[in-house]
This record gives structure tokens, C-alpha cells and sequence, in this order.
């Protein structure tokens, strides 16, 4: 497969490698078509791009850039161990601008081990160029992820209040569908009280957090039955046990039965 055939993939690694430098194996100054990630597993090297020498000892990690010019070399009283992998894509840039890799700074802090390496141990035993490339392509991407959680892209700070509202909504889209799950849980899980969330909800929503709740259920309600599940399919998926307690309170939210409205769901003009 050519370089632009590689390139209209999302996401492609095209090779992956394990090196023992104990005999002072270096590469360049040259140039490379792809992606190349480094993770040391033991020992150190040099790497020399973009003008700057970096030198990178076990645990850390760097990233080669395509068509940079680069050499790079152990560490002559500590020659290095390190595993590689070779990838490309259309959105390579995307993933990779989740990382704190940069041109100008393509070195990694220190990861431990047991976090990634086993990612790129499965790597070496996959035929990833046919029968095995689309796992391939996935613990490519968990690599990647791994960096993204460990070594993210600097940000402005996220406000405390916008955080906690954020988990907020990612669990109860998480667990609205268990009946049990409620305000008091909801507390638990994020370690707060019931007034600091009310007041987080609302400010930020002007809703109360038992209002958002049961406002969630029910707009997740009226989607079940506009494709056709029926009323008490719907209302066990949204966390009504009672059926009936469910058409009780879709109807006070909507003024419709659900039955009627999965009859005849309302058009949106």
C-alpha cells in the first residue's frame, strides 16, 4: 500500500519495532514518512531535532515527526532499550493535539511501565497488517489515549463549578436508567451534599438536580417511543419500575398518553 493509501485512513499504524541499543545503534540524521512514537524501557539516549538536543531516559517517551530531519543515539555509558510504533492518518493530528507532544517539545514525562508497555507488547504480537490491523489500529489509539490522560495538552483551567457540573451530567446520562438512582446517589458519587449540588444546578441550569433528572428520563422517554419501544420497554429503560407511574408523569411533562404519543408523536415544525 502506498504513503496516500496509508493517509486516507483515520488512523493506520504502519509498523512497530522493539530495539536494544547495547551496541550503540543510532538513526540519522535522516527524515521519516510517518508518525513514530518511542517509549524507553531502559537506559538513555539523545534525540537531536529542530534544532535542540534532548536527552530522554527510561520511562519517558518522544515523538517523530514526518519529514523532520532527526538523529537520534544512546547514551554511550547507558545505551537505551526502547519499543516504537509507526503510524499515520487524517486524524492523527486531532489525537495527537489531546497529548502535550509538540514540535517544538516532542518529549513525554516519565509513564510508568505497567501503564503502557503491555499496549505496545500486544502490538508485537499481532499481524497487524492483515488479519489482526484493526486491533492494531485500536491499541494505537489506547497508546495515544494513555498519553492524552498522562502527558494532556495544556488548557486554561476549567472553572471548579464547570467540572463538577460536567460529572454531574456524565453520570446521570450514565445511570439514569436504573430506578434506584437518584439525587442521594448522584451525591454520593461525587462526593458532595445534597446543598452544593442543588446550588450547582441551580445556577448553572436553573433547574433543580431531582428536576434535571426526571426532565433527562422523560426527553429520553419520548425518543424510546418515537422508535417504537413499547410503554413499558421505554419506562424501564428510563428508571420508572412502575409503568404506570411513568404515564402518569410523561403525560404531565408532555399532555399527552404515552401510548398516544407513540401513536402520533408530536411534529417539529
Amino acid at each position: 500500500m502506498t504513503l496516500e493509501g496509508y493517509s486516507e485512513e483515520t488512523v493506520r499504524l504502519v509498523g512497530y519495532g522493539r530495539e536494544d541499543c547495547s551496541d550503540l545503534h543510532s538513526w540519522g540524521p535522516g527524515v521519516r514518512a510517518f508518525y513514530i512514537i518511542h517509549y524507553v524501557i531502559r537506559g538513555a539516549g539523545f534525540l537531536e531535532c529542530g534544532g535542540k538536543r534532548f536527552r530522554i531516559a527510561a520511562g519517558e517517551s518522544f515523538l517523530l515527526y514526518p519529514y523532520t530531519e532527526l538523529f537520534y543515539y544512546p547514551d554511550p555509558e547507558d545505551p537505551w532499550e526502547y519499543t516504537w510504533a509507526d503510524f499515520t492518518g487524517k486524524e492523527i493530528g486531532r489525537f495527537l493535539s489531546r497529548t502535550g507532544f509538540s514540535f517544538s517539545w516532542p518529549v513525554a514525562p516519565v509513564i510508568g511501565a505497567e501503564d503502557i508497555l503491555p499496549l505496545f507488547d500486544r502490538l508485537g504480537r499481532l499481524d497487524f497488517l492483515s488479519r489482526g490491523k484493526g486491533e492494531a489500529n485500536g491499541l494505537l489509539l489506547a497508546i495515544l489515549g494513555v498519553y492524552g490522560d498522562i502527558f494532556p495538552a495544556p488548557q486554561v483551567p476549567a472553572r471548579k463549578e464547570d467540572d463538577r457540573l460536567s460529572t454531574a451530567l456524565l453520570l446521570i446520562q450514565g445511570n439514569y436508567h436504573k430506578a434506584d438512582f437518584n439525587v442521594e446517589r448522584l451525591c454520593t458519587a461525587m462526593h458532595v451534599n445534597r446543598v452544593t449540588l442543588y446550588r450547582l444546578f441551580s445556577g448553572k441550569l436553573g433547574v433543580s438536580p431531582n428536576g434535571y433528572i426526571s426532565h433527562y428520563r422523560l426527553e429520553q422517554g419520548k425518543k424510546l417511543l418515537e422508535m417504537g419501544f413499547s410503554v413499558k420497554n421505554t419506562a424501564l429503560s428510563c428508571g420508572f419500575s412502575d409503568p404506570f407511574y411513568f404515564s402518569r408523569a410523561f403525560k404531565a411533562y408532555t399532555g399527552m398518553a404515552p401510548a398516544a404519543y407513540k401513536a402520533e408523536p408530536p411534529q417539529i415544525s
